[in-house]
């Protein structure tokens, strides 16, 4: 009766059932915090899985955590899981089927079934907290025993590193004082080093001063014998003057300077150049053209003229910095350099004999240089706005110039007068240029023409129609039959000189072509851009090429005397080198 009013707890026990493919299968587990379906959403599902990943502090284990339960054990239950944990199946197996067998007869006394204390469940519950707690402290000794030997791994990286670093700030420190040391000798050698660059600069320009009286001598001596040659008893010849008419002030006063007998000495039978074989362009002559072989930066400014010596390898740059410079064409050294305009500098041009150089200025002023003296030695005033432009007559005595004034004067150097104003434009004249051995001047102008001038009697002989936008450069071939012009708009233009009828015409692009070069045999034209480029054109062919080198526009173009080199300046203050 005793046993059949005690009470049994039953508890939850897992069974591994065998799964028919042969595989172990684990039970999930299905947790009572989830959220019902229908209203789970990623934040819930985030917040669930976080609170279900924090560890549980031991201290706050309760009994049931433990492994007790709040009802205590009978003893047939103690017995059956101590069997279960050993593994003694068949003697479990009997000892349920005597047990069985004892409840049924009723043999088994009241004592005998009574709760085993929870002491022992406890225990046994710690005894397999302690294994796993065995098991864990393993494992975190392993993990240790790794941590230490990646420490001493680390550790000896760490010294090597260190003294590494260690030589690498020794080698520093000596080459820091090394550098000091030479810095200490360099500054001993530096004034000797300055003065012998000083001693260079004036060596070079005594040489430079040297050449140019040596030409002045022998020009001073051809004259002297022309002279002679004069004063000799000759048959008397009609010879008519193809240049300005002298006034009969000037005949009443005679000058027996070097100009003057130069003058007398040139021949005005005609253009030398038409029945010779001239330079041709190397563009043609190089494989693959012309490259880039120097490039210097002459000006702070832009550069907006070049002029290269008649007779020497010299170049001179014009700029918007008030100044130009003369340079060597062959070592790109800086040999003399001048200051007397009070504004930009427009263009610059040797004399014919290359004993003086011609400036002109948007302050109004045209200067004339005399290398032999080192000096300003004319200064001319009489235009009242920027002049453009300037051009040597081809004997070396007049100057002409181009102003914004819409006039272009005919100056006597030797007078240092203005000979007489050519009128005629209604726009600001932009460019000027005499024809080779000829009294005859070309002009172009903001009025969109092109104009020829008789210097001898101030008429203008011949204008010129095809351009829609203000012309900026006018030049003429060396045998003097062809004009080349070019506007604003990219547009250049070949006229025949003698029909006055347009020959050809090239459309550059967009951008203002600033300068234009001729090569001596009249092949090929180079164009100056705005837009950076250089524009290289075939006249027989019409063939095109660009050459690409400045940063900015380029301002002024020239080719050297054998046409084998071409010289460019642009906006960014750079001479390039073309060959």
């Amino acid at each position: 009766m005793n046993a059949v009013m005690e009470t049994y707890y039953l508890q939850e026990e897992l069974l591994e059932v065998a799964s028919d493919d042969g595989f172990a299968y684990e039970e999930v587990p299905v947790h009572e915090s989830s959220v019902s379906s229908g209203e789970e959403d990623l934040e819930t599902a985030l917040h669930n899985l976080q609170i279900a990943s924090q560890p549980v502090p031991l201290k706050q284990l309760s009994k049931t955590e433990l492994g007790t339960s709040g009802h205590p054990e009978v003893v047939e239950d103690f017995l059956r899981n101590y069997l279960v944990k050993l593994g003694m199946k068949n003697t479990l197996n009997c000892f349920e089927a005597e047990w069985y067998e004892l409840s049924r007869n009723g043999k088994l006394e009241s004592h005998q079934l009574q709760h085993l204390p929870d002491i022992y469940s406890q225990n046994r519950k710690l005894e397999e907290k302690v294994e796993c707690l065995k098991q864990d402290l393993l494992s975190y000794q392993n993990a240790a025993r790794l941590a230490k030997e990646k420490y001493v791994r680390l550790k000896k990286e760490c010294d090597y590193h260190r003294m590494h670093h260690r030589r690498v700030v020794q080698e520093k420190n000596k080459l820091i004082s090394d550098i000091k040391r030479m810095k200490q000798h360099f500054s001993s050698y530096e004034p000797t080093l300055k003065q012998l660059k000083q001693k260079y600069e004036n060596a070079t320009r005594e040489k430079m001063l040297a050449s140019l009286e040596r030409d002045r001598a022998l020009s001073e001596v051809g004259c002297l014998q022309s002279t002679i040659h004069s004063l000799q008893p000759v048959e008397p010849q009609t010879e008519k003057s193809t240049f300005l008419a002298p006034s009969s002030k000037d005949q009443e006063s005679p000058n027996v300077g070097p100009f003057k007998a130069q003058v007398k000495e040139i021949s005005d039978s005609g253009n030398p150049y038409k029945n010779k074989q001239l330079p041709v362009c190397g563009h043609l002559t190089r494989t693959g053209g012309f490259q880039q072989t120097k490039a210097f930066q002459a000006h702070k400014y832009s550069v907006n003229s070049l002029c290269v010596h008649p007779k020497k390898e010299l170049i001179v740059t014009a700029s918007d910095d008030h100044c130009w410079k003369m340079w060597a064409i062959s070592s790109g050294d800086l040999l003399m350099s001048a200051e007397g305009h009070s504004d930009w500098l427009s263009h610059a041009d040797f004399h014919p004999l290359g004993l003086m150089l011609a400036t002109t200025s948007g302050d109004g002023m045209v200067k004339v240089w005399d290398f032999q003296r080192g000096q300003c030695t004319m200064t001319f005033t009489d235009h009242q706005q920027p002049v453009w432009d300037c051009s040597w007559h081809w004997k070396g005595e007049f100057l002409a110039t181009a102003a914004m004034d819409h006039c272009c004067k005919i100056w006597d150097v030797e007078r240092g007068v203005c000979h007489s104003t050519l009128r005629g434009h209604v726009n600001s004249v932009n460019a000027v240029n005499f024809l080779p051995y000829s009294s005859t001047l070309c002009t172009c102008s903001a009025d969109k023409t092109v104009s020829l001038w008789d210097t001898r009697s101030g008429l203008c002989v011949n204008t010129f129609y095809g351009h829609q936008h203000s012309c900026n450069d006018v030049i003429c071939n060396f045998k003097g039959t062809s004009l080349f012009s070019a506007d604003c708009f990219g547009t250049v233009i070949c006229w025949d000189i003698r029909t006055g009828v347009s020959q050809m015409k090239w459309d550059t692009g967009q951008q203002s072509i600033n300068s234009l070069a001729i090569d001596p045999a009249g092949g090929v034209l180079a164009c100056a851009s705005s837009d950076g480029l250089v524009h290289l054109i075939d006249v027989g062919s019409k063939k095109e090429w660009l050459l690409e080198g400045h940063r900015d526009g380029v301002q002024a173009v020239c080719y050297s005397m054998q046409a084998e080199s071409l010289f460019t300046a642009g906006s960014d203050g750079q001479v390039i080198a073309w060959q």
